[in-house]
């Protein structure tokens, strides 16, 4: 007995000291683990042991680096033996950085990255994402930073720093659309002498689109901890000059295609043919051809919608290809295309939008009229939904643009709600009141 004893707690404890050695970022309900770091930190983990994810495992192969609120560890995915960087939330209680601000951050990065790779930009491959909780990237290999280059390149022969200085120019090149990039500073652009590329490591969201030739650009705002040298200074007004010319190319193409686009649309009276024409929309434009673009759609295509045809996906569509909107034209957007909207769940996709990109505050009481005129159609068109239900009762919740006659409306919205019974309840209902 006591022999059995011993076995099942020695079975035990390799159980536990398993668990112990590994590092599991969600716990047994599902719950991230927010005091994962004290493992890591402490070089309680070592190489060889496993990181569990939210599915899988991957074995730790090294520690690469931590930020104000982001740490990077190397890991190995089992199957293809194929090393990846791993991004974790991560604070500074030294700077007065917490976990919720890696979080937010790592959200941030996420949010950032579709533009920035539809646009061509050189940056790492995102193969997975849970927010709050982690990014696995592609591991970069680099041999030193912009900021490094700038504080060394008088040491570095004529011969190797050509090459250098070139790909520095087509990283800007690729880059010369955006006046910035969220978070971009000297020590995120690295170079690979191996592929002789610079490469975007990390950035933020909020990313802005040039509007013309002569706007800042992303190293317009770069700043140095000492002055720059003669040679660096004309290394970077090289730069710059890329850029302009890039984007004066980039302006007579966005002229021809605007062009082409208007002309086309011109010609179509149904609205799914208009939809189908910005959804072949390329990304890749100036700020100034999306306003253009926007403009036209306000005030010649919106006009042959009918009304309430624009649901949801509808939105989606045209909002991720109609370009980024500046507040004053989001907001004549979002009067104009109300009148469209006829149901509780598109109309809070688009409150939300505007919400994230802001409002013209000279037209705040035009929009915040326009939302009450036409909310109570929209509930009439929304069904008796418990998901409807808890949309309104954000909205009655909500400050600004829902004026006192608006939450008024949405007090009574069971009164306007479409019920919502199957057709098998509406067929049982008939046959029951005959």
């Amino acid at each position: 007995m006591q022999k059995k004893i011993l076995i099942l707690f020695t079975l035990f404890l390799v159980q536990v000291l398993a668990w112990s050695g590994d590092l599991h970022l969600f716990n047994q309900e599902g719950d991230f683990n927010k005091d994962f770091a004290q493992s890591i930190l402490n070089q309680d983990l070592k190489e060889g042991e496993k990181i569990f994810l939210r599915d899988r495992a991957y074995i730790y192969r090294g520690f690469l680096g931590s930020g104000n609120t982001t740490m990077i560890l190397s890991i190995e995915d089992p199957e293809t033996n194929i090393e990846n960087a791993l991004r974790l939330p991560h604070g500074n209680e030294e700077k007065n950085y917490r976990l919720s601000d890696g979080q937010r951050f790592l959200n941030y990065s996420y949010n950032g990255f579709e533009e920035l790779e539809d646009a061509g930009i050189p940056i790492p491959k995102f193969h997975e994402y849970e927010k709050d909780a982690y990014i696995v990237v592609d591991k970069i290999a680099h041999d030193f930073t912009l900021k490094s280059f700038f504080e060394n390149s008088e040491s570095i022969n004529d011969s190797d720093k050509g090459p250098i200085i070139d790909a520095l120019k087509n990283f800007a090149k690729e880059a010369a659309i955006f006046e910035s990039i969220g978070d971009f500073h000297l020590e995120q652009l690295v170079y690979s002498q191996k592929t002789k590329k610079w490469i975007l490591l990390d950035w933020s969201e909020g990313h802005q689109l040039a509007r013309l030739p002569s706007s800042p650009t992303i190293f317009t705002s770069l700043t140095f901890e000492q002055s720059l040298s003669a040679e660096n200074k004309q290394i970077l007004s090289e730069v710059i000059n890329e850029i302009e010319e890039q984007r004066r190319a980039q302006a007579e193409i966005d002229k021809v295609d605007l062009e082409i686009i208007k002309n086309r649309l011109s010609a179509m009276d149904d609205y799914n043919d208009i939809l189908n024409t910005y959804k072949e929309i390329k990304t890749k434009h100036l700020a100034s051809f999306y306003t253009m673009l926007q403009r036209d759609f306000v005030d010649n295509q919106l006009p042959k919608f009918p009304t309430g045809v624009l649901k949801k996906p509808e939105l989606e569509l045209l909002l991720n290809n109609l370009g980024k909107f500046v507040p004053f034209y989001f907001s004549q957007f979002t009067e104009k295309v109300l009148a469209n909207i006829s149901d509780i769940e598109t109309f809070y996709y688009l409150y939300e939008k505007l919400n994230m990109i802001g409002l013209d505050e000279e037209l705040e009481d035009d929009l915040s009229i326009a939302i009450q005129n036409n909310i109570e159609r929209i509930l009439k068109g929304s069904h008796s939904t418990q998901e409807n239900k808890v949309l309104i009762e954000k909205l009655k919740n909500d400050y600004g643009l829902i004026n006192y006659k608006t939450k008024e409306v949405l007090g009574k919205a069971d009164e306007y709600l479409q019920s919502d019974q199957n057709c098998a309840d509406l067929v049982m209902s008939i046959m029951q009141a005959n």
